[in-house]
């Protein structure tokens, strides 16, 4: 076997990118210093995330916090860190697990709110382009529904 043959693609892993953007009637710094602690938005996780231990610093950097899902019906345990963060702009998260990537999170005033912009990247370990493409649909669809609690939860917050 040749590797990487039309029978018999690469295994790799593939980092794939989504990114997607959202208004939230709050002030930036809000928005920023709700983000700077990755466990308060895990009870809107809709794949069911749970916390096991958080760690947040001032700065953001180094803030991580550790977890457990089921994926697909399968137990799944990690940690999450923040690697970087510009206050009141841009905050990255980077997981343990392939399969729930990193995370980008960038801030900008927006008339009275925050553009919020997630771009998020996921290694695909699906080799087959019909099940990477399932993994897709279901990962935007879930990073969709998160984001709209999260703008939800925010803007209640406020009020």
């Amino acid at each position: 076997m040749v590797q990487g043959d039309v029978m018999h693609p690469p295994l790799t892993r593939e980092m794939r990118a989504m990114k997607r953007s959202i208004h939230i009637e709050a002030p930036v710094e809000t928005v920023f210093d709700s983000f700077k602690n990755p466990a308060k938005f895990m009870d809107l996780d809709p794949g069911g995330t749970q916390v096991d231990d958080v760690k947040v610093t001032k700065e953001g950097v180094g803030t991580y916090v550790s977890w457990h899902a089921k994926i697909a019906g399968l137990p799944v345990r990690g940690f999450s860190v923040i690697t970087d963060a510009v206050p009141n702009k841009h905050i990255t998260e980077r997981s343990s697990n392939g399969m729930v990537g990193t995370w980008d999170y960038d801030f900008e005033p927006e008339g009275s709110g925050t553009k919020m912009t997630l771009e998020h990247h996921l290694e695909s370990f699906w080799g087959i382009p019909p099940l990477r493409n399932l993994m897709d649909l279901v990962t935007a669809r879930l990073n969709d529904l998160f984001m709209a609690r999260v703008k939800d939860a925010i803007e209640t917050q406020g009020n």
